[in-house]
């Protein structure tokens, strides 16, 4: 009796275990992640600003953008970080998100204008007076129709926006730039692209091509007199040491972005959907709070190390102006008196807390686009006739076939 006893409580106890061990199985499969993403950038992990060391405002909006969406999906998305051009250069990596191979990653205006040709618009100078107003016309409207178009027809969709380190300045070694007048006769070494081109003849200097790499010995040598870039970017390679003078024009700012594979996305439920795009903005705020913040600690440095900073007034940046329809006009020709236009008068509209239609796709190409979204119901349509027309024949066929 009592031997039967014991083996009965060995077999409950072993039952026991066995829907204990079917629990814990099935809670750590729970556990498993049903999404494991992998978000990618070209840029490091840190900046260096004299002996102190600040986190890349990119990869300081990868770790938020990791944060809140593992932790807000209960882990049903697990967010895999690769920075350093771990999975390629800045177009592979475009090219890896459109094809859904890279769910998520970082692109600049410049690589994703070859693409989608009207971000091309930012090039344009002094169209922004600050970081503020910068921000405020990424956050309207006008850009978020231009991004959706962008999640149309480049099968990317846009999380969140940004500033690409800070405005673009003026340094040299010849004299401080005040106004318009002082860049006259000046070589500066600029970016090759006929935006920056058209903006520095259009100032008076001698626009220089030089890769990045040569820049300070051409610095050194005198090739040129100087350069334009960000506070952060005159650190890079000691650029610094051998320039004296930095003026603080702002004429270009360019907009950086954190980008989704739209198919992807797409896949996704919409709860999770909802969880990827709130990722998104606080990436974006992470980024842009980095940037204000490091380029700060930037501009100290700088005049620590006997930089001479200046800071134009109203009235002295308004004479750069005049670098502006050059390159207004060379992008009408390029894509669009309309679309070039319209991005102005929303940059205006902005403001005065106006809103202004998007001008994107011309309206040729969106008749276009609505001939074929026709066609393919159309198309449905006829398939799906065919499919009765097969069926009921197939209903009829039925009962002859039973008699055979």
């Amino acid at each position: 009796m009592k031997k039967r006893s014991l083996k009965m409580l060995l077999s409950v106890t072993m039952a026991v275990l066995l829907l204990c061990s079917m629990g814990l199985t099935a809670f750590a499969a729970e556990a498993e992640p049903e999404y494991s993403i992998s978000m990618a950038s070209i840029s490091i992990e840190k900046t260096n600003i004299g002996d102190s060391s600040v986190t890349n405002f990119n990869y300081a909006g990868m770790l938020a953008f990791k944060n809140y969406v593992e932790s807000a999906s209960s882990g049903r998305i697990e967010v895999n970080l690769y920075p350093n051009a771990t999975l390629g250069n800045q177009q592979e990596i475009i090219q890896q998100c459109m094809q859904g191979v890279i769910e998520v990653g970082t692109a600049s205006d410049s690589d994703l204008s070859n693409y989608y040709p009207n971000l091309q618009l930012f090039t344009m100078p002094y169209i922004f007076s600050d970081r503020y107003e910068f921000y405020n016309f990424l956050d309207g409207e006008y850009v978020q129709a231009m991004n959706e178009e962008i999640a149309d027809t480049c099968g990317v969709r846009i999380i969140s926006a940004f500033d690409n380190g800070g405005f673009r300045n003026f340094s040299n070694n010849v004299r401080q730039i005040k106004t318009a007048e002082d860049v006259a006769g000046l070589n500066i070494r600029c970016m090759q692209s006929t935006a920056y081109i058209k903006t520095m003849e259009a100032l008076g200097a001698v626009a220089q091509g030089i890769s990045f790499s040569e820049l300070y010995s051409a610095l050194q040598t005198g090739v040129v007199d100087g350069q334009e870039n960000a506070p952060l970017v005159m650190l890079d390679n000691s650029i610094y040491e051998q320039q004296k003078y930095y003026s603080l024009d702002g004429h270009i700012v360019s907009p950086c972005y954190f980008i989704v594979s739209e198919s992807w996305y797409q896949s996704l439920p919409e709860d999770l959907q909802e969880i990827v795009i709130k990722g998104g903005k606080l990436a974006e705020t992470a980024a842009r709070g980095t940037i204000a913040s490091s380029e700060g600690m930037a501009l100290t440095f700088l005049a620590e190390q006997g930089v001479e900073i200046y800071s134009p007034t109203e009235e002295e940046k308004a004479t750069f102006k005049v670098a502006q329809e050059p390159v207004a006009q060379w992008l009408r020709e390029e894509i669009g008196t309309e679309t070039v236009d319209g991005f102005l008068a929303a940059i205006e509209a902005s403001r005065t807390g106006e809103e202004a239609a998007y001008v994107g796709t011309s309206t040729e190409a969106a008749a276009g686009g609505a001939s074929a979204a026709t066609g393919y119901i159309v198309a449905i349509v006829i398939l799906a006739l065919a499919v009765v027309v097969l069926a009921v024949k197939a209903f009829r066929k039925k009962p002859e076939e039973e008699k055979s």
